[in-house]
């Protein structure tokens, strides 16, 4: 199955593009499970809120503004680590479905996100 991980830095108040624009996986099939992980590295800061995930397929919003969990020292992120894990979803349309993941950095300072996309399993 299909994996796409990204690592990203987004400035204060930034919003990062789709995470799967551009890829093979952009657009996916009806009844295709999508498992969408996420965390944010907070070191040396004291803030672990204000960076939110956003995840819609076509016109329907399955992550509205979710709070992005901190990256914990000496717990492997990753999409199968259910601590990461924001959203577990199943394409409904029977056609093509554009699948949008986003990020918000709502803090005053750079922040480096962690988000990976399992496709298919």
């Amino acid at each position: 199955m299909p994996l796409v991980q990204k690592t990203l830095t987004l400035a204060a108040g930034a919003t990062s593009d789709n995470i799967l624009a551009n890829t093979n996986y952009e657009f996916v099939d009806g009844n295709v499970r999508l498992r969408v992980a996420s965390a944010v590295d907070t070191a040396g800061t004291s803030s672990t809120a204000d960076t939110f995930l956003n995840v819609s397929v076509n016109n329907a919003e399955y992550s509205k503004d979710v709070s992005v969990p901190a990256l914990v020292t000496g717990q492997p992120f990753g999409v199968l680590n259910g601590s990461y894990t924001n959203n577990d979803l199943l394409t409904t349309g029977s056609q093509r479905n554009r699948v949008l993941v986003r990020f918000t950095n709502d803090t005053s300072g750079t922040r480096t996100i962690r988000c990976g996309v399992f496709i298919g399993g």
